[in-house]
């Protein structure tokens, strides 16, 4: 049998293509990264859903050096230490009314900022006190209203509402990629810090009336709820203060809203603030 002393030749436009490969190759990648936008695109879009639906201790894991933050600040003192045992003790005691999913747990810590009366929920069910409030509360009541407000934040999951996009679309990339996680565990440690300035408010009044049932569950009325909002209103109007608590309600339409409720137990007796709370010891 005889075989041809070459192979046949290939009709034409079978297999080949008349197109450059590197404009097919262009053509694909810039399908992928359509497809890519699209989904980081969607993720973004319906985060806030979607926050509410990721497993509280994820968020934990991801959160776990937030406690940094205060061991860090280099105040040893037993004072402080002492201090931070009363919030975490009070703190705990509203938790406990406050109607917490289960797999929720908080963790208190307080920052040596004098100057900045401040408190704020991060990821993983961390919030921060800093010693600046303390000087302003009259009143456990007083502190107690802000704590449980911070409670009712991670009772919601507004941290993760408020950061989750950039969550999912970073842990969408790191797959795509195949990006070590550590990356985007350091960019939600950082960016959870802020998420203290990035909720709506929508989210700070559903969080004042939950701080308000709190409060009733715990001490049977809400007198002195309103005491340190009015204090922050009389005695501090500049702009440092007021980019605080630029994205809660404005600060007398907040009061009236806590008054409304407040009047029929505005005679009830407040209690004085824990001594290892005192300002003066810190």
């Amino acid at each position: 049998m005889a075989f041809p002393k070459q192979n046949p030749k290939i009709p034409e436009g079978i297999n080949t293509s008349g197109d450059n490969p590197l404009k097919e190759f262009f053509i694909l990648l810039c399908g992928i990264l359509l497809v890519i936008c699209a989904i980081a695109s969607l993720l973004l879009i319906f985060s806030h859903q979607l926050a509410p639906l990721i497993p509280f201790r994820y968020e934990q894991a991801l959160a776990d050096k937030f406690s940094q933050l205060a061991s860090d600040s280099g105040n040893t003192k037993q004072t402080k230490i002492d201090a931070e045992l009363a919030l975490q003790e009070l703190g705990q005691q509203l938790a406990d009314k406050s109607a917490l999913a289960p797999d929720i747990q908080l963790h208190f810590h307080l920052l040596d900022e004098p100057d900045v009366p401040n408190a704020f929920a991060t990821l993983g069910g961390h919030i921060f006190v800093t010693t600046g409030l303390l000087r302003e509360v009259p009143s456990e009541n007083a502190l107690a209203m802000v704590l449980a407000h911070e409670i009712a934040h991670i009772k919601f999951r507004h941290p993760a509402q408020s950061i989750s996009g950039g969550i999912l679309v970073q842990l969408f990339l790191s797959i795509v990629t195949g990006q070590n996680a550590v990356a985007l565990q350091n960019t939600v440690q950082q960016a959870g810090i802020m998420t203290a300035l990035g909720f709506s408010r929508k989210m700070e009044t559903a969080a004042d009336q939950a701080a308000l049932n709190t409060l009733e569950q715990y001490y049977g009325h809400l007198a002195g709820a309103e005491d340190f909002f009015e204090k922050i209103l009389a005695q501090h109007q500049q702009a440092s203060w007021q980019a605080i608590f630029a994205s809660h309600p404005d600060m007398r339409q907040r009061i009236e809203q806590i008054k409304s409720r407040t009047q029929s137990t505005k005679t009830a007796a407040t209690k004085a603030l824990d001594p290892r709370l005192d300002y003066q010891n810190l």
